[in-house]
């Protein structure tokens, strides 16, 4: 009868520890708030002067901040800027940015969370070596990301 009991105490720790397991991995996978993808996709002159890949979005956790280069032959750098007026570049703090990051065309970049905390929205802004020639700029972007980069 002991050695009964002795089971069935042990399979109750064992599922009470697979459970806990489940939880804290599934708190992981859903702490990316917003990473959901965005497109982007436009025509940039490449004067020297940098200009916005998207609207700003919402930065709702710490993880990095996640772009990807869909263009077929542009290479750009990108920087996020922070803000909290989501309606317009002029809310954005010239001392809150990120570093830039070349993102080299077909390929993505995970840039670190400096933002949230700081600011309520994230900016991407996009750089082309100075040619003063027209771009084509496409691909995607999301404030977070759900690889737990940060």
């Amino acid at each position: 009868m002991e050695k009964c009991k002795s089971k069935v105490f042990a399979r109750k720790i064992f599922v009470f520890i697979l459970m806990a397991c489940t939880i804290i991995q599934t708190k992981n996978i859903a702490s990316a708030n917003n990473y959901k993808d965005a497109t982007f996709d436009f025509n940039f002159y490449a004067d020297g002067s940098d200009g916005s890949i998207s609207p700003a979005r919402e930065k709702q956790d710490d993880t990095a901040t996640y772009v990807k280069n869909n263009a077929k032959s542009t290479k750009f750098n990108t920087a996020v800027a922070g803000t909290n007026v989501a309606t317009s570049c002029t809310g954005i703090d010239p001392k809150i940015y990120s570093d830039w990051v070349s993102v080299p065309t077909g390929s993505y970049r995970y840039i670190s969370n400096w933002l949230y905390g700081n600011r309520k929205y994230a900016y991407p802004m996009v750089v082309i070596r100075q040619d003063n020639a027209i771009h084509k700029v496409s691909g995607k972007w999301s404030p977070d990301n759900i690889s737990n980069r940060y």
